[in-house]
């Protein structure tokens, strides 16, 4: 007895379909990134090659259907997922010949064969989790704050959501992602316009000052120093997370902090269809946050505990 065709699924069940529909839309929307061949790589555990023979794809399939179905292949298998009886996620893996797992084919190799094909299903779902990009923690915004220890034992300081200094070095990078010199810059050219960003005379941030802030970028890498030379590259990641810690200063964690630990008095007389959308928003926030605090247990007696708790929170 041997394997001709075998095929091992994985059933997520949901209270509501309709959050099963939104999360299908979203995945149909990433599709194109699911096909790549480093996530191929990753799903099935096996290195792309030359010598690697049928497809090495991601498709979309019955889109004429209520539901479609993705399908990932890879040589004789593949793995798709589609929505099943309503309410269950399904995801699928599936072989026509079990070598390409490195199983051989007899009927006893089965135990090897389940375990190969519930890592491919499980490393389908993680794939699919970062693309869409999960608010789960998985501990990167620690792992920024922390100091950075180099191969020669250097401590390194962290980055720092609220440091005036960092984000001005990130204002400045962001501003030279549009050059058409690959994001490449020396200290000399970045200099002035850190200086504008933190708006302080240029005896009080000199460029030794400049060299030391963008050690920690470098070290985190964000920011590369290209070889036998004196420029610098901002990195495709860097630009991203430079624009995330500016929104986050900028956008949630400074008016949230203004607003919470600095209120302005009059503001409580200003009758409600008088603000703005933005204030509205605001408000939700910290009515969120502070809902948050008290579901946790974390709601003290004082006022203004709860302000505070909330401000570190953001």
């Amino acid at each position: 007895m041997f394997f001709s065709q075998v095929e091992y699924c994985d059933n997520l069940i949901f209270d509501r379909r309709a959050a099963l529909d939104k999360l299908g839309e979203r995945l149909l929307d990433a599709n194109r990134t699911i096909g790549q061949p480093n996530k191929i790589t990753v799903i099935f555990g096996r290195k792309i090659s030359r010598r690697c023979r049928g497809k090495l794809q991601t498709e979309i399939e019955d889109m004429h259907l209520p539901n479609p179905v993705i399908r990932s292949h890879y040589g004789n298998g593949f793995i798709k997922q589609y929505v099943r009886d309503h309410l269950i996620l399904r995801t699928e893996a599936a072989s026509n010949n079990v070598n390409d797992y490195r199983v051989n084919k007899a009927v006893q190799n089965l135990p090897v064969l389940r375990a190969a094909l519930s890592s491919i299903t499980d490393n389908y779902l993680n794939v699919q989790q970062d693309i869409l990009e999960t608010f789960i923690d998985r501990g990167q915004l620690r792992k920024l704050a922390e100091p950075t220890i180099t191969a020669t034992g250097k401590r390194i300081p962290g980055l720092k959501l609220d440091h005036p200094r960092q984000l001005a070095l990130m204002h400045a990078l962001v501003r030279f992602a549009s050059i058409a010199a690959g994001n490449t810059f020396t200290t000399a050219e970045i200099y002035p316009h850190v200086v504008e960003a933190l708006g302080c005379p240029s005896q009080r941030y000199t460029l030794a000052s400049l060299r030391y802030d963008l050690s920690k970028l470098r070290a985190k890498g964000l920011v590369a120093k290209l070889p036998h030379s004196r420029r610098y590259q901002l990195l495709a990641h860097g630009y991203s997370i430079c624009l995330i810690f500016l929104k986050l200063f900028e956008r949630v964690y400074a008016p949230l902090t203004a607003g919470l630990l600095s209120p302005f008095k009059p503001d409580t007389r200003l009758e409600n269809h008088r603000r703005s959308q933005l204030d509205h928003l605001y408000q939700r926030v910290v009515n969120g946050l502070d809902n948050l605090l008290a579901a946790l247990g974390l709601k003290p007696a004082n006022v203004n505990k709860i302000h505070t708790c909330a401000s570190i929170t953001v």
